[in-house]
Parts: structure tokens; C-alpha cells; sequence
């Protein structure tokens, strides 16, 4: 049964994190026809099509969104643009310009960089590729010194009206962004690559957005959603980012910059309440209104807490692990989107929280029945929603776990050392997903979860941040008691990640409208300049403080 989804991917953090998206996806695809068939539908999110010379190709089923300067080295119509036929190529060269009556307009060259040049030499082995040290995390200057992904010519729409710059953010309020969406040329292009994508699609279960909330993008991504409501009436999950390194905008100082990004994270957040499904807010810093601050901290984890190509890397693996309940062969019961979507937004609550592990934080040794039985009074992830902490009380969730095999599971009956096992009640569990299910029913009260269990972990290669685990961090992604130094590699780990929805987002939402509150709207004139009718303003925040009290009420699940 075809289940395709659209990913749309809006602003350049945004487009960080699915860069890593759709390398992870890659890294994970296998061409050994003799090999066993895997459990992850590609075609989820994958799209099959032939080039103009009748080459087969497999590209992400994306819309990436992103301004003027983002592609350097990459035309705007991908790496799989149609080939001129010979005879039109040889009849372009014959052509006589006139001297003196056409200007002939030459781009500068920008240089590839290492990675991306050798992806282009023909018969390099993955081998080879994995052995070579690019050193991305001080040499990637924007998502595409990293993309290892071919994008189908439709993929690609780049805003011509403001300029990427690494000094200061030109596209600046939510309102500039709806603006651009009001610009005929610009939505009409655009609905028409959604429409065309769509029209391919045999069921389509709906779209998930990645977007950049804190600027200009959080408009055209609002405006999108209502698009998508208005016209397809499908499921529609959202993640909106927050980088952990903020550029000033135009013309203004930090402490400007920083209300101009309140502002606009709050505006989006009351109008996401209305357009979409379900919304999960993304972000590796603990705190993320006015002030950056508090990195998230995992046990064999580490970063540089600003460097968007290593952070963006942690929420993509988020997002890969996330989405495997809607992306598995054999969908359990509740495994489409829309159920995902539905499960999580009791009582209209639209907002969820996000949490990974990132290693999956096993033993070598241990089995996944004495893991849990010795985090009896730990919580497994760490969160990715800003300003948020989510406690065990009333909640609901969806849990993916993946690259736990089943001999690590708990030990055979037969064994001399399943004796204390069997003394516990998880040992009559026969599968990872049941003993994961059996452990949040009694670690959660009055609670519910569902668990979606993966046997293939997360595949770690180039040009993925392997740095990022410490030296404890083995081969196959489980911690060791040794330091195994600086040479040892992760090629693949486990991983988890949850989406929980509780009482407890009422103090993150209460947080933002309370920063949002102390700004003097009339102090910043830019958002009145470019649209923002100030009746509007005060129902969005009024809109903002209703949603809240959603979360208020001590409902039981």
C-alpha cells in the first residue's frame, strides 16, 4: 500500500538538518540484491524517475527552500537536471552575438571543497571515502559542503528577493516572509512543484515540514501550511528549528535581534495552533526565547555548542529515529502519520516535545533486560524542545528505538545465567518492542505509549559528525568499559527517540508568552513596516495564551 509523504524544508538551519536527514537515509540504503530485505520503506519518502537519457534515479520527494547565494557550486536545478539533446547543444554554439548589442553576464566560480569534489571522481570506492578525514566541522560553510544527496530539478527554490549572508540575516520578521508568499510569481511556482510532487503519489499520507521559526521563513512556512490545509486536507507534522548560533538581523544590535526572534517565534507558534497537525519545536540549547543558553548534555555525546553542521547532525538523528513509525514495510497498528499525529494531540494539545538518545546508552556486555532494569529511575533521552522539561505523570508518547538485535535482548531460558532474569516480570517480554512497552507502563503513571522497534541501527558514515562520540563509544554504537582512543570509529549505533505530549508543555508555552509580552511592538518598527497589523499582533498572543490553557487542566489519558 503506497504511503508517500512530501518533506518541505524551509530556511538554511532547516536545510542543515535535512541535508544529514537525507544522508542518514542514504547511508542506510543497500544495493546487494542477495541481501535480506530491509525493514524501512524508502519509498516513504523517496521518489523513482528517469533522467531525459533514461538513467534511473532515486531522489528525496522534498521542496527545499532556502535565498539567493545558499547553492555556490550547485545549480538551482539540482544534479539531475535533462540533457540538452546534441543537435539544440551544437545549434547554441553556432549562434553569432552581435558586438556590442548583448552583455554577456559571467558568475564567479565558486570552488568545490574536498568532499564534494571527490564525490564527483568516478569509481571511488565507499572504502576510501570513509578512510579520508574532511575535517567538516571546521570546513563546512553551509549545508551543501555536505550534501551527499542528487535532488530531482523540482526540489530546489531559492527566494531571489534576499541574499544568504554569513554577516547578518536580511529576511527578518514572520511578516516578510508572509509578504513573499503574497507574491504571485513566487506562490505560484511554488504550489505548482507541491501539486506536481502530489500528483506522482499513489496514497500520499501527507507532509512533514522542517522550518526555521525564528525569521522571515517562519511566514512563507505559515502561510505554506494554510496552503497545504486549504488544498489536500492531509496530516501535516511540522518541526520547527532554532539554531543554537543566531545571526543579528539588518540594522539591528543583539538586544534588537533577540526581540525581533521572540516575536516571531511566538507569531508562529500561535498560528501553527491552526495550520498543521502536530508541531514539535527543535532545538539542542536547553533555552531558546530571548536568550541562547544551556546546551543539551548526553552521557557519550559531544559538541561544539554553536557549530551548525555537528548540532544539526544530533536533530536529524532525531528525525530519522522519529519518523521510523511511519516509515516501516510492515506498519504496526497506528503506524501512518495521521495516527502518529492523532495519538499525540489529545484535547487539541498541537504541540509535542522531543527526546533522543543518542547513543542508545547500553553496555557491551548487558542485555536490554538488565539495562532497564538498572534505569529503573532514569529518564532514557535527553530533550530536544526548548524551555521544556517533561515529567512521568499523564503523558502520552510515541517511542522508536532502533538497532537493539534480539539475541541482546535478554538471555535463552536455557542459560545459567538467565536464572535472575527470569526472576524479573519483563523476562516473559519476547520482543524489544514489547519489554520497551512493558518498561514505560511501569516507569509512566496514568500513561500511554507506543513503541515502534527497528532491529537495523543508525548507519554512521561520511560525511555524518562521527566525532561526536566519545572514545567509549564501540563499533557498533555500544558502550564499552574501555577507552578504546582517539582511532576507534562508530560505524553504526542504536538509537531512541520519543515525542511526548503532556500537562508540562503549559510552563514552555507560558515562558514564551511571557517574554513575548514584555517586548513594545511599537518599539520595533520594522514588523508594522512590513505588514503587521497591531489588532492582529494582540489576538495572535491572546491566541497563544488560549492554546496554553489547554495544557492546564489535569485531564486523564
Amino acid at each position: 500500500m503506497p504511503r508517500e509523504i512530501l518533506t518541505l524544508q524551509l530556511g538554511n538551519y532547516a536545510n542543515y538538518v535535512g541535508t544529514h536527514l537525507w544522508n542518514l537515509q542514504e547511508s542506510s540504503f543497500c544495493y546487494d540484491p542477495n541481501a535480506e530485505a530491509g525493514e524501512v520503506d524508502h519509498d516513504v519518502l523517496y521518489r523513482e524517475g528517469r533522467t531525459a537519457n533514461r538513467q534511473t534515479t532515486y531522489t528525496p520527494r522534498v521542496l527545499v527552500v532556502d535565498l539567493k547565494g545558499t547553492l555556490k557550486f550547485m545549480p538551482q536545478e539540482g544534479t539531475l537536471r535533462p540533457e540538452i539533446p546534441l543537435d539544440e547543444e551544437q545549434m547554441l554554439e553556432n549562434v553569432v552575438w552581435e558586438s556590442g548589442r548583448v552583455e554577456v553576464v559571467k558568475e564567479a566560480k565558486v570552488e568545490k571543497n574536498e568532499f564534494q569534489k571527490d564525490l564527483e571522481v568516478a569509481g571511488k570506492s565507499e572504502e576510501e571515502e570513509e578512510e579520508k578525514d574532511y575535517n567538516f566541522k571546521e570546513t563546512v560553510k553551509d549545508w551543501i559542503d555536505f550534501s551527499y544527496s542528487r535532488y530531482h530539478p523540482r526540489s530546489i527554490h531559492i527566494v531571489n528577493q534576499y541574499s544568504h549572508s554569513k554577516e547578518e540575516n536580511q529576511f527578518d520578521t514572520i511578516t516578510n516572509g508572509m509578504q513573499l508568499w503574497h507574491d504571485f510569481d513566487f506562490q505560484d511556482e511554488f504550489t505548482d512543484k507541491i501539486r506536481q510532487y502530489l500528483e506522482e503519489c499513489d496514497g500520499c499520507q501527507g507532509f512533514q515540514t522542517i522550518m526555521d521559526c525564528v525569521d522571515g521563513f517562519s511566514g512563507v512556512g505559515v502561510k505554506m501550511l494554510e496552503h497545504l490545509q486549504d488544498e489536500y486536507g492531509k496530516a501535516s507534522l511540522v518541526f520547527p528549528v532554532i539554531p543554537p548560533a543566531i545571526l543579528n538581523f539588518k540594522n539591528a544590535d543583539k538586544t534588537m535581534s533577540s526581540s525581533v526572534r521572540v516575536i516571531n517565534t511566538a507569531l508562529a507558534v500561535s498560528n501553527l495552533v491552526e495550520c498543521c497537525s502536530l508541531f514539535v519545536p527543535l532545538s539542542t540549547m536547553g533555552r531558546c526565547w530571548r536568550d541562547l543558553d544551556k546546551p543539551r548534555t548526553w552521557s557519550h555525546l559531544s559538541y561544539e555548542q554553536t557549530n551548525l553542521y555537528q548540532t544539526s547532525a544530533i536533530l536529524a538523528t532525531f528525525l530519522d529515529t522519529g519518523s521510523l513509525r511511519y516509515r516501516l514495510k510492515n506498519p504496526s497498528s497506528g503506524g501512518f502519520l495521521a495516527s502518529l499525529c492523532s495519538d499525540l494531540t489529545p484535547y487539541g494539545r498541537k504541540m509535542a516535545a522531543a527526546g533522543l538518545a543518542l547513543p542508545f546508552p547500553m553496555n557491551t556486555s548487558e542485555d536490554l533486560i538488565d539495562f532497564l532494569d538498572k534505569s529503573d529511575q532514569m529518564c532514557l533521552h535527553t530533550q530536544l524542545t526548548p524551555n521544556t522539561t517533561v515529567g512521568t505523570n499523564y503523558l502520552v508518547q510515541s517511542v522508536s528505538i532502533r538497532g537493539i538485535p534480539g539475541n541482546k535482548l535478554k538471555r535463552p531460558s536455557t542459560a545459567k545465567s538467565a536464572q535472575r532474569q527470569q526472576r524479573m516480570a519483563a523476562y516473559r517480554c519476547d520482543s524489544v518492542s514489547e519489554m520497551m512497552q512493558f518498561y514505560y507502563q511501569c516507569q509512566l503513571h496514568a500513561s500511554m505509549s507506543h513503541v515502534t522497534a527497528c532491529r537495523a541501527p543508525m548507519e554512521v558514515r561520511t560525511p555524518f559528525p562521527y566525532e561526536l562520540f566519545d572514545s567509549r563509544v564501540g563499533h557498533d554504537g555500544f558502550v564499552t568499559e574501555l577507552d578504546l582512543g582517539v582511532n576507534q570509529a562508530t560505524s553504526s549505533t542504536p538509537t531512541l527517540a520519543t515525542l511526548q505530549n503532556s500537562g508540562d508543555l503549559a510552563d514552555t508555552l507560558d515562558s514564551l508568552h511571557r517574554e513575548v509580552s514584555r517586548i513594545r511592538i511599537a518599539r520595533i518598527p520594522r514588523f508594522v513596516e512590513s505588514g503587521l497589523e497591531l489588532e492582529d499582533y494582540k489576538e495572535s498572543l491572546e491566541r497563544l495564551l488560549d492554546f496554553k490553557e489547554r495544557y492546564e487542566d489535569n485531564y486523564e489519558l
